[in-house]
C-alpha cells in the first residue's frame, strides 16, 4: 500500500496519559501520576511525550521520572520498569520556558496492556511553577487498513 501524509492517523495512535500543575515544594510537585491501562495491541513501538511550560528561577530545575508496567488483562500489573530516572528537562532562566521530553519505548515484546507513571519534580521551594501533560504515541502498526 502506498501511504501519503493523509494516512498519518492510520499508522499512529495517541493516548493521553496525565497532566497537571505543579508548585515547587507544594501542589503536584514530586507526585507520581499513573495512567490508565493502554492497549498496545497492533503496535510495536511507542513514545511518551512529556511537555509543557515552566517558570524556574535561575539555577533551578524541572526533572521527570518515567516508569512503565505491563499486564495481560489491563488490571493486574507487574513491577514497574524505570525508563527515565530524575532526568533534567529544564534548567531555569530569566523567562518562562517551554519543554518537550521524549522517552522511546519498544512495546512489541511486552504484554498487551501497559501503564505509564510520570513524576515531575521542581527543585526550588515554593516559587517555581509548571504546567505539564504527557501523551503516549503508539506507532509501527502491525497491519495497514484496507481502503
Amino acid at each position: 500500500m502506498h501511504a501519503n501524509t493523509q494516512d498519518f492517523q492510520v499508522f499512529y495512535k495517541a493516548v493521553g496519559v496525565a497532566g497537571g500543575s505543579l508548585t515547587a515544594g507544594g501542589m503536584g510537585d514530586a507526585v507520581e501520576v499513573t495512567s490508565g491501562a493502554v492497549d498496545r495491541n497492533g503496535f510495536d513501538s511507542a513514545q511518551l511525550l512529556f511537555t509543557g511550560n515552566t517558570n524556574c528561577a535561575a539555577g533551578q530545575t524541572l526533572k521527570v521520572t518515567v516508569r512503565v508496567a505491563e499486564s495481560e488483562d489491563g488490571t493486574a500489573f507487574g513491577a514497574d520498569e524505570t525508563l527515565a530516572n530524575a532526568v533534567t528537562v529544564v534548567t531555569g532562566g530569566a523567562a518562562p520556558q517551554s519543554f518537550c521530553f521524549r522517552v522511546d519505548l519498544r512495546v512489541a515484546n511486552r504484554k498487551r496492556f501497559i501503564r505509564m507513571r510520570v513524576t515531575p519534580d521542581l527543585s526550588a521551594a515554593s516559587t517555581d511553577t509548571a504546567q505539564w501533560g504527557a501523551a503516549l504515541v503508539l506507532g509501527g502498526a502491525d497491519e495497514f487498513p484496507v481502503r
